[in-house]
């Protein structure tokens, strides 16, 4: 077996036994299912209060309802309210055909019954506004559109965006993204830096050459990234299948194209390269752990740079700095997708892309190497810029 296959497999043996990794893992996700399900064990445990008794006063003349209580006087059903004899009432000014404003009081503070307050409020409103139109037409008016998204290709034909494939989608790529290939990169940062602190790196190196040595750690740490996204993704699937419901909404809402699954691990694939890279080449230069976490931390705020603007991305996929995120290979990973999920990107700017992100592989690859073989025995000692540049320079 080739040294650098050695490497690959006791890096990964190694990190994914690392409790770092287990609560990265299976932790997270495990917490967020905890507090989605305590959230529902409270709200079906909770008992349905007294439901919402309301009353209104009408100055217009123009309102009537029999589920609701009618005060002809305002003091009294202020009284009431403090009695506990209704929970809301609703004030309807003289002007309120021409500006639409009302007051509402209650005699509890919570937004949720505010916000069905209101609902019920809205539709007592419509119902007498509309009062003599016919059924349909006060149903329509309450709910207006029941939209749906085609987008018409090249071929004429019709493929149906659904919310999640254009927002949700790719929010959720840079999420496991994010997390997969900075834990990797970190992991192989905190490898390296490990192994200069404790001086293991003189006898790895005595048996093995820099190449074979960074070559096997980026190599198992990868597969280590791809084995937590795997995970993540089995985990996902189970919590969809014991699902009905969640199945059902992620089978008909979620369309995701063979050239979009493509393109999602391809920068993947590019974008670990580029970050466990950097990261061998900081953890080499830094001389203690916390050092090289700020060091890399620069990095990983370039990363993550897409998401800070995501919001800008996904409104205005096609402006100038979406199109530089997409193409500058920290963010390129990140940003691409987004735009891909959202708008059907020109074909050269998607090549370029690629293109540069592979050129940066290559040179950062190669500049890290180089740092990589003149730093890793450098113990106390931290390179200027100057011996940097000069590492660099040395074939």
């Amino acid at each position: 077996m080739s040294k650098w296959r050695i490497i690959a497999k006791h890096e990964y043996i190694t990190n994914i036994k690392r409790k770092e990794f287990l609560f990265v893992t299976f932790g997270i996700p495990l917490f967020l299912l905890a507090v989605m399900g305590i959230s529902f064990f409270f709200m079906g445990a909770v008992t349905p209060g007294e439901a919402n008794k309301i009353g209104y006063v009408d100055r217009t003349g123009l309102f009537d309802s029999s589920n609701l209580t009618k005060y002809t006087d305002e003091e009294l059903a202020r009284k009431d309210l403090l009695d506990n004899k209704i929970t809301n009432y609703f004030f309807i000014p003289e002007n309120y055909t021409a500006t639409g404003k009302i007051i509402i009081y209650s005699s509890r503070k919570n937004f949720a019954d505010n916000m069905k307050i209101e609902e019920q409020i809205k539709n007592f409103l419509l119902d007498n506004l509309l009062k003599n139109e016919p059924a349909d037409i006060i149903q329509r008016v309450k709910k207006p559109i029941d939209s749906q998204y085609f987008t018409l290709n090249e071929n004429g034909l019709k493929s149906e965006d659904s919310g999640f494939t254009i927002v949700l989608l790719p929010l959720a790529f840079s999420m496991l993204f994010t997390i997969s290939i900075f834990a990797s990169s970190g992991f192989l940062l905190q490898s390296v830096i490990e192994e200069k602190e404790n001086k293991i790196m003189e006898i790895i190196l005595s048996s093995v050459s820099h190449e074979d040595l960074l070559k096997g750690k980026i190599v198992g740490l990868g597969v280590l990234g791809l084995t937590q996204v795997l995970i993540y993704l089995v985990l996902a699937a189970v919590m969809i299948l014991i699902n009905p419901v969640a199945l059902f909404l992620i089978v008909s809402q979620v369309h995701i194209s063979i050239p979009l699954l493509v393109a999602g691990i391809i920068y993947f694939l590019m974008g670990y390269l580029v970050f466990a890279s950097i990261m061998a080449g900081v953890g080499a230069v830094a001389t203690t752990s916390r050092e090289g976490q700020q060091i890399a931390g620069i990095f990983s705020l370039a990363g993550v740079f897409p998401m800070m603007f995501s919001q800008f991305i996904i409104s205005s996929p096609n402006e100038g700095l979406a199109i530089a995120l997409s193409i500058f290979p920290l963010t390129s990973p990140i940003a691409m997708i987004m735009r891909l999920s959202i708008t059907d990107v020109p074909l050269y700017e998607l090549m370029i892309s690629i293109l540069v992100l592979a050129v940066s592989v290559y040179f950062i690859q190669e500049i890290s190497a180089r740092i990589f073989r003149a730093s890793l025995l450098m113990y106390g000692k931290k390179p200027t810029l100057k011996e940097l540049i000069k590492y660099v320079r040395q074939n």
